[in-house]
């Protein structure tokens, strides 16, 4: 059935709310389509903020993932620098910050996620999460030669950083309250060699600690952290890195279903006339048989694709399993499928002269993922099988 609207609305101009106007156009629809994003850029690409971005000398250009010649082009009508502060269903209207509403036929939320914060780091000048542009820029400021750098969470953002860090010459603490890094993200005999990694670069790593005191100057700018042991790190800057929150405040009351995001089906409805996609989408997966919020950019491509389909009437394409990367030193890991937590690892390929590893997670007979380490080329076959196996067992 063809669900042609008048009017798209898509709040949030990530890489999923982009992508999703860009798959209508792409696919036909002629309506008003309106992306509204809380922060004052175009859209933009996440993933190498923390790796590129951060590492290099790279301007706004680098990230960007689309132009005003371009959008003016597809007719989209922004509005950037705008918060949605509420949605009411019933009059299919979102309401913005400063008072203004925008109706909408069919509303896609792809607001994403927010960095969870340390309310005792809140104010000091060089305590910093790493979730937007500016971020990246203002904490790539402060990597410098020699610069001791403290990192509170050992996951991919804080792990990435830290390879920055001291590829750049920083003195690098990374503290975490889990007895290891990665732990239940990423297979443990697989974390133990990223962190060996690390410590052969210089990182020093705490486990099994937090923070019990952010010892600021009077002109509030962090000198040091004391650990709950008592011991006292020196800090001239601060990463914090402790996950994230989907960004679904302001869809309190709304009547949507809430729970680590906004629930959708495997097309990603919501609700009656009502989208979501990326980071903030708790989508039912087939593949995996199970709701899904997945924080990988490919995916929220695919997403995007799906609800274009939906909103078009034209042929959706199937979600592919989850794939994402991380890039530490000189190392590119990629993991492609969804690991059973109970999961066994079996290691196919080490090749230590080549840097090269690639793994697979079974569960039973079954095999739920794939892991390589600078395997891109080696990693297609395994991907292409688990794929296969994965349509068979939707």
């Amino acid at each position: 059935m063809n669900h042609l609207k008048n009017r798209v609305v898509i709040v949030g101009a990530s890489a999923a709310g982009i992508a999703t106007a860009e798959a209508l156009r792409s696919r036909g629809y002629e309506g008003r389509i309106t992306l509204i994003g809380d922060e004052p850029y175009l859209p933009y690409d996440r993933p190498p903020l923390s790796k590129q971005l951060l590492a290099g000398g790279e301007d706004f250009d680098f990230v960007r993932l689309t132009t005003a010649r371009a959008c003016a082009d597809a007719s989209l009508d922004l509005h950037l620098g705008h918060r949605a502060t509420r949605l009411d269903p019933a009059k299919r209207t979102v309401h913005l910050e400063g008072g203004q509403a925008v109706g909408y036929d069919s509303l896609v939320i792809a607001t994403g996620v927010r960095p969870r914060l340390l309310p005792a780091a809140e104010g000091l000048s060089n305590a910093f999460t790493l979730r937007g542009y500016e971020d990246a820029v203002l904490l790539r400021g402060k990597l410098t030669e020699g610069a001791r750098v403290v990192i509170v969470g050992a996951g991919f953002i804080g792990l990435e950083v830290a390879a920055t860090a001291a590829k750049k010459g920083c003195d690098v603490d990374v503290i975490e309250p889990a007895p290891s890094a990665l732990l239940g993200r990423f297979p443990n005999e697989l974390a133990r060699r990223i962190e060996e990694k690390h410590r052969a670069a210089g990182v020093r790593f705490h486990f099994g600690c937090i923070v019990d005191a952010w010892n600021a100057s009077e002109t509030g700018e962090l000198e040091s952290v004391t650990l709950a042991d008592g011991r006292q790190l020196p800090a001239d800057v601060a990463l914090i890195g402790i996950g994230t929150i989907p960004a679904v405040d302001w869809l309190e009351g709304s009547g949507l279903t809430l729970d680590n995001g906004v629930v959708c089906d495997d097309r990603g409805l919501a609700a009656d006339n009502i989208y979501a996609v990326g980071d903030v989408a708790n989508w039912y997966h087939p593949r995996v048989r199970r709701n899904l919020r997945i924080e990988h950019r490919l995916s929220a491509g695919e997403q995007a694709q799906v609800v274009a389909a939906e909103l078009t009437g034209s042929e959706a394409p199937e979600l592919d399993l989850p794939f994402f990367w991380t890039d530490q030193y000189d190392d590119k890991w990629q993991m492609y499928g969804y690991a059973h937590p109970e999961a066994q690892i079996e290691i196919v390929v080490d090749e230590p002269e080549s840097n090269r590893l690639i793994a697979v997670m079974r569960l039973g007979d079954r095999i739920e993922s794939v892991i390589g380490k600078n395997a891109a080329r080696q990693l297609i076959p395994y991907r292409r099988d688990l794929k296969n196996a994965s349509r068979l067992a939707s």
